[in-house]
């Protein structure tokens, strides 16, 4: 097989085995049933939850952006007050 994995025949055999029932499983069509109420539950959990990190990362989003102009414009000013007079 490769280098770096070593597998002995019967591994071999049992991994391909297993592969080929993975290639044969069938994927089930995504309209073709309702989803369960836990899925649904469980689905508006997360985006309620999601929801909520948004609002309380917006905050500090914004000071973010505030102290990153204020940084500029302290970083300006000194420079602007090292510079000698003429």
């Amino acid at each position: 097989m490769a280098e770096w994995f070593d597998l002995d025949r019967e591994e071999e055999q049992a991994v391909a085995a297993f592969m080929a029932r993975v290639a044969d499983l069938r994927i089930p069509d995504p309209g073709s049933r309702l989803p369960a109420a836990a899925e649904l539950w469980c689905k508006a959990k997360l985006l309620r939850q999601w929801e909520a990190e948004r609002r309380a990362q917006w905050p500090l989003d914004i000071m973010q952006r505030v102290e990153i102009a204020g940084g500029l414009v302290a970083a300006g000013l000194l420079l602007y007050w090292s510079l000698p007079y003429f």
